[in-house]
């Protein structure tokens, strides 16, 4: 495994340690790092590799990501997504794009930034290095939604227009972020490409955030297809909907069945 040196959110080590109740020798313990070493990261006076940092992981029972800082706004995140991933198994540059069939330097325009690659391409990449789908696919803005649902459906810009009654200028230009659309046109927009409305158009940095503190048992099972249908389904429930649905939950449990 690759040693490179990583950034560390020291403070978000800190909080989580202390949540758990863990003095620096217990990580220390759990982890198999010493406790000098532990101090001089959180710290901030050492960087740690990513070895240390999936073993002081570990001893908190979180992700790897929620130990690393917030990216800036001109770091490209799926490109640090791809690139930690494949440093953790391990392979090279060359070692990933020959399993993928593009060429190293495409792999390196990606992993800058520099490119985004096709959704069948990008399959394949987290496929190779084992990075989750849900965390391959992750996309913000609206326009990154939907150009990641039109080509997961294999869908082309004019297809889709046509499904939703607009141009397909009109969808280059939603997708490249330089138009705005009304809510009944993202409305038509969503049901062609089969997700809820609030998917395209809410901001999910709540949402987010609750997902990277989550235990990996917890992310792993949101990443169920089944799960997710639940969750989009719920997201287009009226106010009784909901609340019926809480009752019923409530009452699952109070009937202790398994």
């Amino acid at each position: 495994m690759l040693q490179r040196r990583l950034g560390m959110d020291e403070e978000m080590f800190r909080i989580l340690r202390q949540q758990r109740g863990l003095t620096l020798q217990d990580v220390a313990t759990r982890s198999g790092l010493s406790r000098s070493y532990l101090s001089e990261i959180e710290n901030g006076k050492k960087k740690p590799s990513i070895k240390a940092l999936e073993a002081i992981a570990g001893a908190l029972n979180v992700s790897l990501e929620v130990l690393l800082p917030e990216p800036t706004e001109a770091e490209i995140r799926l490109g640090d997504r791809l690139k930690l991933a494949r440093e953790r198994e391990g392979m090279s540059v060359t070692e990933v794009a020959e399993s993928v069939g593009i060429s190293p330097g495409y792999l390196g325009e990606i992993e800058r930034g520099q490119a985004l690659p096709a959704v069948d391409t990008l399959r394949q990449l987290a496929e190779v290095v084992a990075l989750p789908l849900s965390q391959a696919f992750q996309c913000g803005t609206l326009g990154d939604k939907v150009r990641m649902l039109r080509e997961r459906l294999g869908l082309s810009r004019a297809e889709l227009a046509q499904m939703a009654d607009v141009t397909p200028g009109f969808i280059a230009q939603l997708e490249n972020n330089k138009t705005q659309a009304s809510l009944p046109t993202l409305r038509r927009i969503s049901q062609c490409l089969g997700v809820s409305t609030c998917y395209l158009i809410l901001e999910d940095d709540s949402a987010e955030e609750m997902i990277r503190l989550l235990n990996p048992d917890l992310r792993e099972l949101l990443q169920e297809p089944r799960i997710q249908l639940v969750l989009r389904m719920v997201c287009d429930m009226t106010e009784k909907e909901f609340e019926f649905l809480l009752q019923f939950i409530r009452l699952l449990k109070q009937s202790g069945l398994q």
